[in-house]
């Protein structure tokens, strides 16, 4: 059959496009770019905000009214029909469901001769989908968490920590990069519980070690780690990244508030406090190292004050990269159940978040204007874009002659709140 997939969300879905393709391509189908042409339509969805979820449903009704004129057949995949299925069965009602889990099994939906629906079973371990995005390749390590965060809806949709093997990572990362990825990206929704169901114990250090002995010039990124989940493992990570510059000194920290009231609410198991000698920790150990973190604005129960303690931590700890997004209901989650702060209040915290993250972000870049440091090359777009080794942007703002996968030395010239602009060393 001809098959069109159609993603979206974060790089676990991505990944999951690929695994999908891949049995499908295995089994005799072919991918199609366009819906119009295609004898099944799969659309793989997200359903981690409000206005993500409507996206999605009214992306499904227009899919569904497409294959319905073709006599094709729709399948609904993703977090949307593994945390709602009723509202993917309310918008179309003859939509096959498969939840992310039986990505390996997709085929089954696209050969059936009627609707399917696939929302039990746990992922397959050693089945990881290779995706690209030009020469970056998201990894997926696990999926699940082991937390029960109020706001969350993902943890519906991706129920059970499953950690892919070691060996099964490692045979990924060198595939892609004999494809030519020069960036890989570790990524799950807890790394920091990566491999306790699995191995017994937090096992990202060792896994990070393992891919750090693989041939080729490529970087590794690591994805986000919950704090909860850090400190057992933080001596350990850290030697681990410091022991081979291919590397990132950088780490992904979500803090979600400032408030210790507010964290209480979101059911976040450690204090402010804690997460502040977390992070200078981590700084102390690695000086150069650059930390991201999240930031959820208008949590329930989040007053005047509790948002003023957020921006204030923002501006001490001078995070590298600050993710921060409006919080947003979600159903079947705790904090649907709690009082909901009024929109406007939200929008306009959200307006001084902006201006905090700007003010920050400048000043921690700023610092490198009329350094000459080694920057390595990792994206194209309309100019060359690549890293420090503490994984801040730089644009290059000359360079013919450049390439992907090299290490080139950079006079930076000026700084952003989001990036560094240089220009390459001549020899």
């Amino acid at each position: 059959m001809r098959v069109y997939v159609e993603t979206y969300g974060c790089a676990l879905n991505r990944s999951d496009e690929a695994l999908m393709k891949h049995v499908l391509i295995e089994r005799g189908h072919t991918i199609v770019d366009n819906p119009s042409n295609a004898d099944v339509v799969i659309i793989n969805t997200c359903t981690v905000r409000l206005d993500t979820e409507q996206h999605m449903l009214n992306r499904i009704s227009s899919l569904r009214e497409l294959t319905q004129a073709r006599k094709g057949k729709l399948i609904v995949a993703g977090c949307l029909p593994a945390a709602q299925p009723y509202k993917v069965a309310k918008t179309a009602p003859e939509a096959s469901l498969v939840s992310p889990q039986n990505s390996s099994r997709i085929y089954v939906a696209v050969e059936s001769d009627g609707r399917v629906v696939m929302l039990d079973g746990v992922r397959e371990r050693d089945r990881i989908g290779l995706c690209f995005e030009n020469k970056v390749a998201p990894i997926p390590i696990q999926e699940g968490c082991l937390s029960n965060c109020s706001f969350c809806i993902t943890k519906h949709a991706r129920r059970v920590l499953v950690s892919h093997t070691v060996e099964a990572i490692v045979k990924s990362v060198e595939t892609a990069v004999r494809m030519g990825a020069v960036e890989i990206q570790l990524t799950g929704m807890d790394l920091g519980t990566y491999g306790m169901e699995l191995y017994g114990k937090r096992y990202l250090p060792e896994l990070v070690r393992r891919v750090s002995t693989l041939p080729g010039e490529f970087r590794v990124r690591i994805g986000m780690i919950n704090p909860e989940h850090l400190p057992p493992i933080l001596d350990e990570l850290l030697e681990a990244v410091k022991s081979d510059r291919r590397i990132y000194r950088f780490l992904h920290i979500p803090l979600q508030s400032g408030s210790d009231k507010v964290l209480k609410a979101m059911n976040r198991k450690y204090t402010v406090d804690e997460y502040r000698g977390l992070i200078k920790e981590v700084k102390q150990k690695i000086s150069d190292v650059s930390i991201a973190t999240d930031i959820i604005v208008g949590h329930p129960l989040e007053d005047e004050e509790d948002f003023e303690e957020t921006l204030k931590i923002i501006r001490e700890l001078e995070f590298e990269r600050v993710h921060f997004a409006g919080y947003s209901v979600r159903p079947n989650t705790l904090s649907a159940g709690m009082p909901n702060i009024p929109t406007r209040i939200r929008k306009e915290r959200m307006l001084r978040m902006l201006e905090t993250v700007e003010e920050v972000g400048f000043k921690v870049r700023e610092k490198y204007i009329g350094l000459t440091l080694p920057v390595f090359i990792t994206e194209y777009s309309n100019t060359w874009v690549g890293r420090l080794d503490n994984y801040i942007p730089v644009i290059l703002m000359e360079g013919d002659s450049l390439k992907y996968g090299i290490t080139v030395e950079t006079v930076i010239e000026k700084a952003t709140f989001y990036d560094l602009r240089g220009r390459v060393r001549s020899s």
